[in-house]
């Protein structure tokens, strides 16, 4: 497995160039940069996501909040983009990491009285879904990298176990 420091002529973007490495890496470069457009990006999406709360179409006296929308399908959207980027599970919920204080600095009352996302359904709405997308993105499928990534499927031993090993002994 590469560490990253290959030359840099890989076929992928941030990949190694190494001629006999089929698991390439990521270089160290595009992960950082990788992790810190998940959470630049993710600050974006709460600081427009909490004006937009109270913008949409009303049906039937109900509003339909594009910033729901965009906190469901942004940071859905945005989540799945960093983890498929790192291969990780922390890459989609990096997003958070932008997201959150965001949204909860807007949230908070002010002593001059601003409040940018009210405590309303509308409001609640966007708080959990925009906090619970990142994390169901981080759980569907397993991770290509990290911690929690399974090794590939296949052969693990050109030889076979030994009958003794799982205590199931012959008779003699």
């Amino acid at each position: 497995m590469a560490t990253g420091t290959g030359t840099g002529t890989g076929t992928g973007p941030g990949m190694n160039g190494d001629a006999g490495d089929t698991d390439r890496e990521p270089s160290r470069i595009f992960l950082g940069s990788a992790y810190l457009f998940g959470g630049l990006a993710g600050l974006a999406l709460g600081f427009f996501g909490v004006f937009l709360v109270p913008a949409g179409p009303r049906l039937g006296g109900v509003l339909l909040s594009v910033g729901v929308a965009l906190a469901a399908v942004g940071n859905a959207g945005l989540a799945a983009l960093v983890r498929w980027f790192t291969g990780t599970r922390f890459g989609s919920m990096i997003v958070m990491v932008g997201w959150i204080p965001v949204v909860l600095w807007f949230g908070s009352s002010r002593p001059e009285g601003d409040l940018v996302v009210e405590a309303n359904a509308t409001g609640y709405m966007f708080l959990v879904v925009g906090s619970v997308v990142p994390v169901v993105v981080a759980m569907i499928g397993s991770p290509r990298r990290g911690l929690l990534a399974l090794p590939p499927a296949g052969p693990r031993s050109p030889h076979p176990p030994d009958p003794g090993l799982d205590g199931n002994r012959p008779a003699s």
